[in-house]
């Protein structure tokens, strides 16, 4: 049986990037000047607050099928763009990455369902599958994580002040500091050092969010702006695992 050793570039952006500034603070780690929102989050005189509707509606979101893009400028002038899919009911991820400067630059597909993570490289024909069951959860390139595999939830679980700004739509700020990477939110891997940061998003009627907006300040270069859209909310998605005759089992190094 034929078997592949998994490498970074296998893993297309699983790798960690860092987004830095340039003003130290003592410990390593360097941070980006803080973005501030000049709304708060008040609620409304009859019902929830803005951040509470927002929070809301990127639960429901991720509660249910949904297709994705996403664009994205990275650090050292390079881009990301991306459209994929997530089955949270039916643990089914699939994503197409292509991704230009840098050692990552390349196109990259990724196919998960249930355990199984299947991996493929531009336009080679041969899929790495990878058992994720087998995966040491201290492996940071190796590891997936169905549950959140877009960054959808995490990006809630950091959102700052909060402001309606029209039936659908919303603006404020959030915090992107974390050890793991929930940033671009489509393509989880990048990991920023900064203080607050603004968005945007907007939802549908059935209060699905179909846009986020985001903008990351640097101190050290342009801002790093980055847009996801999502679509096709709650509708079938058909991933499907690669046929076996073009599958290659990962090395058993991998799992060590």
């Amino acid at each position: 049986m034929r078997s592949r050793t998994i490498g970074t570039l296998a893993l297309g952006l699983s790798g960690v990037l860092f987004l830095t500034g340039c003003a130290g603070n003592g410990t390593g780690r360097t941070s980006a000047p803080a973005a501030t929102s000049t709304g708060t989050a008040t609620p409304s005189p009859t019902g929830p607050s803005a951040k509470d509707d927002l929070v809301a509606a990127l639960t429901r979101t991720g509660a249910a099928p949904y297709r994705y893009a996403a664009q994205s400028d990275l650090p050292e002038s390079g881009s990301l763009s991306v459209t994929g899919a997530f089955d949270p009911v039916g643990k089914r991820f699939e994503a197409t990455t292509t991704v230009t400067g840098g050692t990552l630059a390349g196109t990259h597909h990724r196919v998960v369902v249930g355990a199984d993570s299947y991996l493929r490289e531009g336009d080679t024909k041969t899929w790495v599958h990878l058992d994720l069951s087998r995966v040491k959860k201290d492996n940071p390139l190796l590891r997936f994580d169905m549950t959140d595999p877009t960054g959808l939830a995490k990006f809630s679980s950091t959102l700052g002040n909060v402001d309606r700004t029209g039936p659908h739509a919303y603006s404020g700020s959030f915090d992107p500091l974390s050890s793991e990477p929930f940033l671009p939110i489509g393509a989880p891997s990048l990991v920023a050092f900064a203080g607050m940061a603004p968005f945007t998003a907007t939802t549908d009627d059935q209060n699905r969010v179909v846009s986020i907006h985001i903008e990351l300040p640097r101190s050290d270069g342009p801002k790093l702006v980055m847009t996801t859209t999502l679509s096709d909310h709650g509708n079938p998605l058909p991933i499907q695992a690669p046929p076996k005759a073009s599958v290659a089992e990962a090395d058993d190094f991998n799992y060590r």
